[in-house]
């Protein structure tokens, strides 16, 4: 047998230790791998803690705790703040609502009804998030009463984007889903934007100027009417999907109603905000059904809180004085703070001009729907006018297309005057003759010059015709005829009277000639 040579088996040794010691540095790789996971998982448990402690510490919501030991720093994210204002702030009574309700001032509306007041506004907010904050400052058993501004628009069916992004975790109970609340950039954003405001020289923030716009807003007839030029292009589209009205009755039970329930012992002060007058045109005209549901809302909903003893209801939006002065408005809803003013004061003082009682809680509903069917924008201003038939003049005449020159006429389609006057009309090469029970007139269009024969017996005997000069002539616009209803009702022995029974009102009275 030959035996391999000393030689060979020398130079087979290095391999045989080449494959023993072929796996280590594979090893030492994943050890030196997870040594590097497990400092990175105590790097990331570390910071995790400290962000959390930090976020404890600081509390840049005061979600656990009012701030005491620095200068609070508030946030307008009013979903996010709300929650630590409920829990750790002082107060008898809360004011809840939309951007309506920002402009309250505290101060006054605790002196206003007696106690102490708490601001817990939503911008944009609906009906369920809203009761999600009454439901949190009543649990605390501090409330004893809440101003609560209800607008139509909030008690329908929620934005399913914003309705997901609510932080409810802030809203509840439960510590161990407030890890999002530690972790949540936005609260050090925010907390970092109003130290640096503070040290830049801002106006320094406080309790009682939280979410008041009021001295940021430019208000008039221009951004009013601006903004009802917008809107009619905008909305249009809006009544397309309005919700039935039993969903809308719906979420006011389940959301507003259930709370009264609940809390008999709690006063419930709930208001119709004002808008101006042309935010409820435009709505008439656009989303006949949003406006039809929310008349009728109106007294459905004070019918349901009138069954129970700790409810008062007051309605501000056929307030004339404030929804024509566009001096108040910032654009088609949103009015100044001197509204609320008068909202807190009148309140205060139980003024039956707005406080509804069944007994009026159908004048409301009336009132407003009046104006609205009357109002007529004039220049940048709107007025309310009214064309009544014969002294009582009920129902008041209303004409598709209305434009009001100036104080003492109104021009409104031929066909329509001829129908709301009970006279006749023929029509031969741009001249249009109106007949009534005697007289007639002969309006030419595009011109001041017209005709007027007494009687029928003057016409039929030939007698010349008199000339009138009109205040305005008669024009095309829109395929109708306009004609000067006044002046044309003049001619045809009907007597006029104007009449002005508040600044936004004018009155035309047209009682018809004997027979």
């Amino acid at each position: 047998m030959n035996m391999p040579s000393t030689s060979t088996a020398a130079k087979s040794a290095p391999s045989k230790r080449h494959a023993v010691a072929g796996p280590q540095p594979a090893r030492a790789s994943r050890r030196a791998g997870k040594r590097m996971l497990i400092q990175f998982a105590l790097v990331s448990i570390a910071a995790a803690l400290l962000i959390s402690c930090m976020t404890f510490v600081l509390d840049p919501f005061q979600f656990y705790r009012k701030a005491t030991w620095y200068s609070p720093v508030f946030t307008g994210e009013q979903r996010y703040q709300n929650p630590g204002l409920a829990r750790n702030y002082p107060y008898d009574t809360i004011i809840l609502g939309t951007s309506m309700t920002e402009n309250f001032l505290p101060s006054e509306v605790g002196e206003a009804l007696g106690g102490q007041a708490l601001k817990l506004s939503m911008r944009g907010s609906t009906a369920d998030e809203q009761f999600k904050i009454a439901s949190l400052a009543l649990e605390t058993g501090k409330v004893k009463r809440v101003l609560w501004g209800l607008d139509y628009f909030a008690l329908k069916n929620p934005d399913e984007g914003t309705d997901a992004n609510f932080p409810d975790y802030l809203y509840d109970d439960i510590w161990w889903n407030d890890y999002k609340y530690w972790f949540n950039y936005s609260a050090y954003e925010n907390f970092a934007r109003g130290i640096a405001k503070s040290l830049l020289g801002g106006t320094p923030q406080n309790i009682e100027y939280l979410y008041n716009w009021n001295d940021e807003a430019s208000y008039g007839s221009d951004q009013v009417m601006n903004a009802y030029d917008r809107a009619r292009n905008t909305e249009h589209y809006f009544g397309v999907n309005e919700e039935p009205l039993e969903e809308v009755q719906h979420h006011f039970n389940t959301y507003v109603l259930s709370l009264v329930e609940a809390y008999p012992e709690v006063e419930f002060i709930v208001y119709s905000p004002p808008y101006s007058i042309l935010r409820q045109k435009l709505w008439q005209d656009s989303n006949p059904a949003r406006y039809s549901n929310q008349l009728e809302m109106k007294t459905w909903m004070f019918q349901q809180f009138n069954r129970y003893r700790n409810t008062q209801v007051y309605d501000f939006q056929a307030e004339a004085d404030w929804t024509y002065d566009f001096s108040l408005f910032k654009d088609l809803s949103h009015h100044s703070q001197d509204i609320n003013s008068r909202i807190t004061w009148a309140i205060s003082e139980g003024d039956v001009r707005y406080k509804v009682t069944p007994d009026n809680v159908e004048a409301f509903t009336e009132r407003l729907s009046r104006q609205v069917d009357t109002v007529l924008i004039t220049g940048k201003e709107a007025r309310n006018v009214e064309v009544l038939i014969d002294g009582n003049g009920e129902p008041i005449i209303s004409f598709t297309s209305r434009k009001m020159p100036d104080e003492t006429e109104l021009m409104v389609p031929v066909k329509e005057a001829v129908e709301a006057l009970g006279i006749s009309a023929a029509y031969d090469a741009g001249i249009v003759t109106l007949s009534g029970r005697g007289p007639a007139v002969e309006l030419k269009v595009d011109s001041t010059q017209a005709w007027e024969s007494r009687s029928k017996e003057d016409r039929k005997n030939g007698v010349a015709k008199t000339e009138v000069t009109l205040r305005h002539a008669p024009y095309v616009a829109g395929g109708k005829t306009m004609v000067p209803l006044l002046q044309t009702a003049e001619l045809l022995g009907y007597n006029v009277v104007i009449e002005k029974p508040d600044h936004y009102t004018f009155r035309y009275v047209l009682d018809r000639p004997a027979s």
